[in-house]
């Protein structure tokens, strides 16, 4: 296998991470099914998934910084 594959490959496995923990981490008050929902979406579908699922949420259950 190409060694430029292999570090694609990783890079877009960490990508994917990445967005699995911040929507895990994240102050939305959401219930924990939910949650996990989109930690999963977000693990499987990177940041269409985060962004996606995150679109759905109600502005009210978004805590402002």
């Amino acid at each position: 296998m190409d060694i430029n594959i292999i570090i694609m490959l990783g890079g877009l496995m960490l990508l994917h991470f990445l967005f699995a923990l911040r929507a895990f981490k994240s102050k939305v008050d959401l219930s924990t099914n939910k949650k996990w929902l989109w930690c999963l979406l977000s693990l499987i579908l990177g940041p269409m998934g985060y962004y996606g699922y995150h679109g759905f949420i109600p502005l009210d259950r978004i805590l402002k910084d």
